[in-house]
């Protein structure tokens, strides 16, 4: 009868080895599983913090160009800065008397507030492309080269 317990106890204790045993290495696999994702987790958090700071960075170029649209404007209206267009100028006489009366061409009043949407436009896409750019050449690249 002992010979059963010793026997009993004997299968029983190879039983909680090999358990013990399928257990560590369950325990092995999912700690480097929990590594790995941590590290997943950490690459696209620095992935993250990369497109912020170049969103950051690429915003205050955009609110710069609408912020300078009046500032524009306002040279415009005044003559400090000038647009030169190909313009012809008709003379407001249709019989010359030898000397020059037609006007130097300008914009017209509504143009200039066109140029400046247009100018402000330009420099908002400007900066989006180059922001796209940069987020491509950091986050994307990268991440496509691991």
């Amino acid at each position: 009868m002992t010979r059963y317990i010793v026997f009993g106890l004997s299968v029983a204790l190879i039983l909680a080895f090999w358990r013990l045993d399928h257990i560590s290495t369950s325990l092995d696999a999912s700690s480097q599983r929990v590594r790995d994702l941590e590290s997943q987790a950490e690459a696209h958090q620095q992935a993250i913090t990369v497109r912020d700071s170049i969103d950051s960075q690429f915003q205050e170029e955009i609110r710069n160009a609408e912020d300078s649209k009046p500032q524009l404007v306002a040279d415009l209206n005044s003559g400090a800065r000038v647009v030169y267009v190909r313009a012809a100028c008709m003379p407001t006489n249709p019989n010359p008397t030898g000397s020059t009366d037609a006007a130097a061409p300008q914009l017209a009043a509504d143009a200039r507030q066109d140029y400046a949407d247009l100018v402000a436009a330009n420099r908002k896409v400007t900066a989006q492309v180059a922001g796209l750019q940069q987020f491509i050449l950091s986050a994307c690249v990268r991440a496509a080269s691991k």
